[in-house]
């Protein structure tokens, strides 16, 4: 076995995976946060991915025909845990019930079942460079199993892209309803849209690669790095990313399915709520929820964010940066030595980038545009 710089490679990046799980299972607290349990498996998953690689490329025989799983679908399992992963976070109340095992049917079948079953029916080209092998342009006969291997092992690709996709869709749900409960939406809803980001990377430098074998004649052994390093840039960003991030939830169900806001009492609550903002100025709490609010006007969150919705066609999310807004023009014109950081908090945000992208959404400027403009 020999080290080259490739090699070296690989093991620094098993290392860090390895660290990453220290930093996860080590703190009781952090180990069993929400979601956590998934992405400790995920991180497992990878790095016997680059073991597995390490060991074929130094042709070190482990003895058992699993651990040589990405050759028989072994990346069938990668979609579905981040899926669990994306609705351990966004769905507050779901668990992982029986019915979920469907998804991990595929890696039960082509990693588990057959391959045990008719080991000897892929032949020693397969199992010692890969199931593409096949593709070379020597004439060869092949049996069925060959084939189908062959087209598992780049439909297990195509199975990770599917629910790559279902994650945006998650994400997308969850960052919509953070904004009817939560003034400020800070890093979590980014850190779920970036790490999907960096997965559909390794997807598609994976497809990359396939390209290059498939259709290319460029290819050459040390290209089988295009896919494997990106898992550890993954892993440098969940280490000094995720480590910060704490989760928001949300509950779920139809929002105004039965609700017993009497038309009534609507006016009445626009009044309120109209002088605990103006006079009160309730928006300069940058932690504000829809909940605290909803307390400060003796009615229940669901009836407030109802009133929101059907009567200020708002998000409360919406309705308390538009007052913040106002706030800040007014800042910004009477303290025009103020720095816009300063303003932002001042006017109730608890960062720059929400203060910036809120005053553009409601003033169509900048800030520093609207500062100009006096």
């Amino acid at each position: 076995m020999v080290f080259d710089i490739w090699s070296i490679i690989i093991i620094v990046i098993v290392f860090q995976g390895v660290f990453l799980l220290s930093l996860l299972v080590a703190p009781k607290e952090r180990r069993y946060k929400q979601g956590n349990s998934y992405l400790i498996v995920i991180i497992l998953l990878l790095i016997w991915f680059l073991g597995e690689f390490f060991a074929v490329r130094n042709k070190i025989d482990i003895g058992l025909y699993v651990f040589y799983g990405t050759r028989y679908g072994s990346w069938f399992l990668l979609g579905p845990l981040t899926y669990f992963y994306f609705k351990a976070i966004t769905i507050s109340e779901w668990r992982f019930s029986r019915k979920e095992l469907w998804h991990f049917l595929p890696f039960f079948i082509f990693v588990i079942v057959i391959p045990f079953i008719s080991y000897k029916a892929l032949n020693n080209r397969q199992v010692d460079y890969g199931m593409l092998s096949v593709f070379d342009h020597r004439e060869k006969t092949l049996s069925t199993i060959q084939w189908t291997y062959s087209i598992v092992f780049i439909m297990q690709f195509v199975h990770l892209g599917y629910f790559l996709l279902k994650n945006l869709t998650l994400v997308t749900r969850y960052s919509k309803g953070l904004t009817y409960e939560y003034s400020n939406i800070d890093t979590k809803v980014s850190w779920l849209r970036y790490l999907n980001i960096m997965l559909l990377i390794v997807l598609v430098f994976s497809a990359i690669f396939l390209y290059i074998l498939l259709v290319t004649d460029i290819y050459r052994r040390h290209l089988d790095y295009i896919y494997v390093l990106p898992i550890g840039i993954l892993f440098y960003f969940i280490s000094y990313k995720f480590m910060r991030t704490e989760w928001k939830s949300l509950e779920n169900g139809d929002k105004y399915l039965g609700s017993s806001l009497k038309k009534d009492d609507i006016s009445n609550y626009v009044l309120k709520l109209d002088e605990l903002m103006k006079n009160d100025k309730a928006y300069l709490d940058n932690v504000i929820r829809l909940s605290d609010l909803a307390l400060k006007m003796s009615m229940s969150k669901h009836h407030l964010s109802q009133l929101l919705n059907q009567h200020y066609k708002l998000s409360f999310y919406d309705f308390v940066n538009r007052f913040r807004v106002s706030e800040a023009k007014r800042i910004i014109a009477s303290n025009p030595e103020y720095t816009l950081l300063q303003v932002a908090f001042d006017s109730g945000f608890n960062n720059k980038t929400s203060f910036v992208n809120a005053f553009k959404k409601f003033e169509k400027l900048t800030p520093s545009q609207f500062r100009d403009s006096l």
